[in-house]
């Protein structure tokens, strides 16, 4: 399975989790250790990936494109 998910900065599809996890904790890309997103926000993406592939795989993609580390 393919998650769709990327990180902008490196490319790799891997998240650091923190060691308390809240829907306001921050993940880092395990790559590059970027930070990516709240976890909350993560969790609502892979959420709208999984219904929109349901719905039409081409859909995940273009929900899934590549991950904008925060600035």
């Amino acid at each position: 399975m393919r998650s769709g998910f990327g990180c902008e900065s490196c490319g790799s599809p891997a998240v650091r989790l923190p060691a308390e996890l809240n829907d306001d904790a921050l993940i880092q890309c395990d790559g590059c250790g970027c930070t990516l997103m709240a976890w909350g926000a993560f969790k609502r993406r892979v959420e709208a990936q999984d219904a929109a592939e349901r719905h039409d795989p081409a859909e995940r993609r273009a929900i899934g494109a590549g991950v904008q580390p925060m600035r």
